[in-house]
């Protein structure tokens, strides 16, 4: 599965750094790590888009820019990482180590930027490198990594009489449109650059005051401000000190509005929509300051959304300013509010809320991270909750590793039995099982329900008695996997648990699955699907869905099998929920044997095969052994063929697997467009003859012989004379007195 181009989209145009790019791309073909220095405002992160994009057709396996600015810890970078390729946490080995082995089968460019304060996970940016291959990293950092194999690379300002005239002429135009640059100001132009030191965020800062001054009068205005402003910082490099003053006298510019804005906009991580600001500023309309701050390059409006970012190198020095502000502490504690609002709808794994819902949450991780960092230090009860909120987040988006070590410390700051309590065990263990830790989250739930039962928690009770009998069901104890789970059941309906009835719905259908008891799968399947579809539970359903196509096939059911699969892959695939995937795919398998496409299915079991060895996953062993059993004759059939065509499916896409095993097209018979002699050729190579055999045989020449085997390969979408051996045993093309 190939990865995508994920780098930002800049709205405005890259200017000059022709030879750093040069240079760039001859060291990144020399070294595979490649780090670009500089102070902030020196352009590093700009420097790098440009770079991955026009160098991104060299790596066939993708591009993936990773913003390290809002995270904090440096444990979090393997998930950070692992989110931005599209993996999830691994299962029973380290994550890093998992990264490593991806990269390292790999032809990837990876962007690690602001990496300066985080210079303590270096060394698992060395651990990636340590699989080998062709991957890339270009990371970007005021500091080096000072790893082995790193190759620095400092980058220098802009030069006054080129680049950094034609930058501030650019941002000064995207201002004032009918600037230009000419005899009568370039020299203050050109003045204005080499005062700010060449630095592109300084210079980006400057020109945005041509509306209302012109270069010659801002030069003169900037030579004064920043002479007083640097006075102040002795201490700091001088480039540093004039970003840092540059940043300064944008701010003192700004109306009283527009700064108070700007310090509560340090508050967020990852950028913030209009009502996130109106709700912590508490102000009824902020978009006359956000004009104002994006009009000044203090803010970034981000490409297709309504929302806006922040440069790290601005952002730090608005966080200086919120301290001064008399309501810092009430601002944090209504961002932490907010965002731990944002969270309360969601309920206990399995039942999740729309793709839609989690979407919105992906978007703002680093605004909840930044909330449960606050609630840690300053209301732990209130930590507790969110935590235990966010358990199936963290489950559905892979984040187990990150989730474990929350609610752990959750659970450590708030020993007092509670509900919360409860639930964060549930959570925790959850998560736990997503990792393959068996024995252990069966100990954890066996204490989650004594503890709930202490104190009367009845949901608490039955969302452990559910989470065990889960783990119990996909290892083989299926009869007390079910036993759990229908106590579970009881309770939830007599404490009038809808969506737990619901779960517990899904399960039993499972448990019929894995057992081979299909009228029941069928009808609890059925019934589950009700309830979700009557609650809104779109996510469940589509899981509901997906087996009860399964349960629907195996009954011979065709059309209803494929109709409940046709509507519940796409929702589960769009999830991104790696366990469901991979449950889905085997659905998808089934339906291809069933429908009489066993070349599909063999591409399939590739499909899979391939989705398995990235995301560390793998189907419950019912399904596998059942998809596996009905493709036997065929692969028995096909021979040495069945692994090739297999092997095909690895470098088919999901979305294609889904398109093509949801169509109701045949099996294509391949060969169709070959002649009569180019069929008798492939007839003769698949018995072992060579190509002057062959002309022998045929009483033609060697290079008609060649060009016949040459187009059959072509026609055939092949590269080997193996692979057309295999397509003449799959089609039963070889004559016995051939």
């Amino acid at each position: 599965m190939r990865s995508s181009v994920r780098i930002p989209r800049p709205i405005s145009s890259f200017i000059g750094r022709g030879d750093a790019i040069t240079s760039l791309a001859r060291l990144l073909g020399e070294h595979r790590l490649v780090t670009l220095t500089g102070p902030g405002g020196s352009g590093k992160t700009r420097l790098s888009i440009e770079l991955a994009w026009q160098l991104h057709e060299n790596y066939p396996d993708g591009v993936t820019f990773v913003p390290l600015a809002p995270i904090r810890d440096p444990a979090l970078l393997p998930s950070t990482i692992a989110q931005r390729l599209g993996l999830q946490d691994s299962r029973g080995r380290p994550l890093t180590e998992h990264l490593a082995d991806y990269l390292g089968g790999r032809t990837l460019l990876l962007v690690l930027d602001n990496f300066e304060h985080l210079l303590g996970g270096a060394g698992m940016v060395a651990d990636l490198l340590g699989g080998g291959g062709d991957s890339r990293l270009i990371v970007t950092s005021r500091a080096p990594l000072r790893i082995s194999g790193e190759q620095s690379f400092p980058v220098p300002p802009l030069p006054p009489e080129s680049d950094g005239v034609h930058l501030f002429a650019a941002r000064a135009q995207a201002q004032a449109p009918d600037f230009v640059l000419d005899e009568s100001n370039q020299a203050a132009v050109t003045g204005i650059v080499r005062r700010l030191d060449g630095l592109p965020l300084a210079i980006e800062l400057a020109a945005a005051r041509v509306r209302v001054l012109p270069p010659q009068s801002l030069l003169s205005r900037l030579d004064h401000s920043l002479s007083l402003l640097v006075d102040g910082n002795r201490d700091l490099p001088d480039r540093q000190q004039t970003l840092r003053s540059t940043i300064a006298w944008s701010y003192e510019l700004l109306s009283p509005a527009a700064q108070r804005l700007f310090a509560i906009f340090s508050a967020f991580r990852g950028g913030a929509g209009l009502g996130e600001l109106e709700a912590v500023s508490r102000a009824r309309d902020v978009v006359e300051a956000v004009t104002e701050l994006v009009d000044q390059n203090l803010l970034r409006a981000q490409a297709g959304l309504p929302r806006y970012t922040m440069l790290e190198t601005v952002r730090e020095f608005a966080a200086e300013r919120l301290v001064e502000l008399p309501d810092s502490d009430p601002i944090r504690a209504g961002h932490a509010a907010l965002f731990s609002a944002r969270v309360e709808p969601l309920d206990r794994p399995p039942i999740w809320q729309s793709n839609e819902f989690l979407a919105g949450l992906d978007l703002d991780h680093d605004n909840i991270r930044a909330a449960l960092d606050w609630f840690e230090t300053n209301d732990p009860p209130a930590a507790l909750h969110m935590a235990a909120k966010l358990s199936a987040f963290w489950s559905i988006r892979g984040h187990f590793t990150e989730g474990r070590r929350r609610l752990e410390r959750a659970l450590e700051l708030v020993p007092e039995e509670s509900p919360d309590r409860v639930a964060a065990r549930n959570g925790l263990g959850w998560l736990a099982a997503d990792q393959g830790e068996r024995q252990s989250t069966y100990e954890l739930y066996t204490e989650a329900i004594a503890a709930a039962r202490s104190i009367g928690d009845r949901i608490g009770e039955g969302t452990a008695l559910f989470s065990r009998g889960r783990i119990l069901l996909s290892g083989t104890e299926v009869p007390r996997g079910l036993e759990n789970i229908t106590a579970a059941q009881a309770i939830f309906q007599e404490a009038g648990d809808e969506k737990g009835v619901a779960a517990t719905l899904l399960l039993q259908g499972a448990g019929g699955l894995f057992t081979a008891e299909l009228d029941l799968a069928c009808a609890r399947l059925e019934l589950a699907v009700e309830y979700c579809e009557r609650l809104g539970l779109t996510t469940m359903r589509a899981r509901a869905l997906q087996l009860m196509g399964i349960a629907r096939l195996r009954t011979g059911r065709i059309a209803d099998g494929r109709a409940a699969l046709a509507e519940g892959i796409p929702v589960v695939f769009e999830s991104g929920d790696r366990f469901g995937i991979a449950i889905g795919l085997g659905a998808l398998t089934v339906l291809a044997v069933r429908t009489s496409r066993p070349r599909l299915a063999l591409r399939l079991l590739g499909v899979r095969d391939e989705f398995e060895r990235v995301n560390q996953v793998r189907q419950p062993e019912p399904i596998r052994r059942y998809a596996d059993e009905v493709l036997a004759p065929a692969r028995a059939r096909l021979g040495p063929s069945a692994e090739l065509i297999r092997a095909e499916g690895r470098a088919m896409g999901l979305d294609a697997a889904m398109a093509a095993a949801l169509s109701e097209a045949s099996d294509k018979p391949w060969g169709d467009s070959l002649t009569a002699r180019e069929t008798e050729v492939a007839q003769l190579v698949a018995t072992g003859l060579t190509n002057r055999q062959i002309s022998e045989r045929l009483f033609v020449s060697v290079r008609t012989v060649e060009t016949h085997v040459d187009r059959a390969l072509t026609k055939l979408g092949f590269k080997t004379r193996s692979q057309l051996t295999a397509w003449v045993h799959l089609h039963g093309l070889l004559a016995e007195n051939t």
